[in-house]
C-alpha cells in the first residue's frame, strides 16, 4: 500500500510541473512588425510614414526601432508578459492584442480616468 502511493505521489509531482516562460509566450509574435497605421487622438499631418517605427518579438524580448519622425513604445523594450490575450511591456503598459496571418493590432488597455489616452497601432509583418 506504502509502495502504491510512492508511486501515485511521485507521479502527481511529475506530472504537476510546467514550464512557466513556454505558457507565456506566443510563437506567432516572433519576428519583426513594421508600424503600418495608427489611430488615435493625434496629428501626423498628411500621409504620415510610420515604417520607420519597427518591433521584433524575440523568445519573450522585445526590441524597438524607431528612427523616423515618430515615436512608439518609446519605453517599452525589454522583457515581456502575455495573459490571455493581454500583453504586458516592461514599462508595465498593457495592450490587448490580435494576430491576424502577417497583421499584428495593439489596442491600450486604456485608462479610464484619463481622456484622450486611447491608442490603436497596426503592424505588418516583415
Amino acid at each position: 500500500m506504502k509502495r502504491v502511493f510512492l508511486i501515485l505521489t511521485i507521479s502527481v509531482l511529475f506530472l504537476s510541473c510546467t514550464n512557466d516562460n513556454d505558457d507565456n509566450l506566443d510563437t506567432s509574435l516572433e519576428g519583426k512588425w513594421t508600424l503600418t497605421n495608427v489611430s488615435c487622438f493625434c496629428f501626423f499631418g498628411d500621409n504620415p510614414d510610420f515604417s520607420r517605427h519597427k518591433i521584433t518579438f524575440e523568445k519573450n524580448n522585445l526590441n524597438i526601432e524607431n528612427t523616423g519622425q515618430f515615436e512608439f513604445l518609446t519605453d517599452a523594450a525589454g522583457t515581456y508578459s502575455i495573459m490571455g490575450n493581454v500583453i504586458t511591456f516592461s514599462n508595465g503598459r498593457q495592450y490587448t492584442y490580435v494576430v491576424k496571418t502577417d497583421i499584428l493590432e495593439l489596442t491600450y488597455v486604456d485608462n479610464p480616468q484619463i481622456a484622450d489616452d486611447e491608442i490603436f497601432l497596426e503592424y505588418k509583418r516583415g
